[in-house]
C-alpha cells in the first residue's frame, strides 16, 4: 500500500503544548513499510525528518519544513518468557501501565500517568518516584533513516543515563523505535523511596493498584491535563551538583533538599524548589505563564507561541543561575 504524505499539515493535535506549527509534510506510520517509503520520499526531497508520537515532550517554536512522521503502530504482545512484553512504539504509556496492572504484571506501577507513547519512553528514560524505564528494559527494535535496516538494541546499546539516552545524542538521532521489551516481575514488589508517595500510602495495605491510584492522584494535584491546558509536564530537569556545592549553597539555603546518586560524590536537588525560592508560581510571559501549583511546570494559558514559553524558561534558568550558580537544563525537546 502507498504512504499517504500530506502537506501543510497544522501540528496543534499533534503537541501537548497546544502550539499552532506548521508540517510541510506528514506522513502517520503504521509499520516499517510505511517508514521505508517515509525514507524514500524524504531523500528525493532533501528534507530533514523528525519523529512524533504524542508530541508530550516537544515544543515547537517555528514550522518545521521537512517530514514529521507520525508513530502510529500498535499491539501489545507477550513474548514466551515470564513477564516478557513486546510493546509497539505507539502504543500508549499509561495504557501500558493499566494493561500490566490487569495481567498481574509489576513494576511500573509507579510510572502511572506518564503522558506520551511508549516508543517515547527510552528516548527520554522515563522515570518517576523512585522508578526508571532502564530497570525493567530489555531491547528494542529501531529503524534507521540513515540505512533503512532494523536493529535491534541491548540496554548498553541505549546508553541510559537520567532523563537521556543515545537517542538524543547524533549517532541515535536517525533511529526511530518500533517496539519496545519490557521484563515485568510476577511477584508484586513495592517500591516507596519517594517521600511523598510513601506519605500518601502510610497507614494503609500497600497493593500495585494502590500506588497507581496514590501516583495518579500526586500527578493530578500537581500537573494540569494538558486536555484542559497545554503543557509538557516538568520543563526542567532536577539538575545534579557537586557535594561540596551542595555544602556551599547550604550555607545559605539550609533547607535545600538533595538526594544521593549512583556517583557518591554528586547529589540531585529538585530544580522545583530552586525556582520556588525565586517566586516563579503563576508568573507570565506573553501568552505562557507558570502553573501557579507547581513552578517547574510551563503552560499554555493565552495562545502562547513557542516562543513566549521558551523565552519564559530563559528568565526562570537564568534567575536559578544568578541566585545558585546552577544551570537549569531542560527536559521538553525544543524544535
Amino acid at each position: 500500500m502507498t504512504l499517504e504524505i500530506q502537506e501543510q499539515v497544522d501540528l496543534t493535535p499533534y503537541n501537548s503544548f497546544g502550539v499552532s506549527q506548521t508540517a510541510a509534510y506528514f506522513a502517520d506510520i503504521q509499520d516499517p513499510g510505511d517508514l521505508r517509503q517515509a525514507r524514500e520520499f524524504a531523500g528525493s526531497k532533501r528534507l530533514s525528518v523528525m519523529v512524533l508520537g504524542q508530541g508530550s515532550n516537544t515544543l515547537f517554536i517555528k514550522d518545521y519544513p521537512g517530514l514529521v512522521l507520525y508513530m502510529n503502530n500498535r499491539g501489545t504482545e507477550k513474548l514466551p518468557g515470564a513477564g516478557l512484553l513486546r510493546v509497539a512504539a505507539g502504543e500508549s504509556w499509561h495504557d501500558l501501565v493499566k494493561f500490566c496492572l490487569k495481567n498481574s504484571l509489576y513494576g511500573i506501577e509507579n510510572l502511572a500517568l506518564i503522558p506520551g507513547t511508549v516508543g517515547a519512553a527510552p528516548i527520554q528514560n522515563i522515570g518517576a518516584y523512585g522508578v526508571e524505564l532502564e530497570q525493567f528494559f530489555v531491547e528494542l527494535e529501531a529503524f534507521d533513516l540513515k540505512t533503512g535496516e532494523i536493529r535491534h538494541m541491548s540496554k548498553a546499546d541505549c546508553q541510559f543515563a537520567y532523563r537521556d539516552s543515545i537517542f538524543k545524542q547524533d549517532p541515535g538521532q536517525k533511529l526511530v523505535v518500533l517496539s519496545v521489551t519490557l521484563q515485568l516481575a510476577l511477584e508484586f514488589a513495592p517500591q516507596l523511596g519517594y517521600a511523598g508517595l510513601a506519605a500518601a500510602l502510610a497507614g494503609r495495605e500497600v497493593t500495585s493498584k494502590g500506588i497507581f491510584d496514590a501516583v495518579c492522584a500526586i500527578r493530578s494535584s500537581k500537573l494540569p491535563d494538558p486536555k484542559q491546558i497545554g503543557n509538557a509536564g516538568s520543563f526542567f530537569k532536577n539538575p545534579v551538583i557537586s557535594r561540596a556545592k551542595l555544602a556551599s549553597l547550604r550555607e545559605s539555603y539550609p533547607e535545600l533538599p538533595a538526594w544521593d546518586t549512583e556517583d557518591p560524590e554528586l547529589v540531585k536537588v529538585p530544580a522545583a524548589w530552586l525556582l520556588d525560592q525565586k517566586g516563579w508560581k503563576g508568573r507570565q510571559r506573553g501568552g505562557a505563564a507558570v502553573h501557579e501549583n507547581h513552578a517547574l511546570v510551563l503552560v499554555n494559558r493565552d495562545n502562547a507561541s513557542g516562543e513566549d514559553v521558551v523565552l519564559l524558561a530563559q528568565d526562570m534558568s537564568s534567575s536559578v543561575l544568578q541566585s545558585f550558580g546552577i544551570a537549569l537544563q531542560t527536559e521538553v525537546w525544543i524544535v
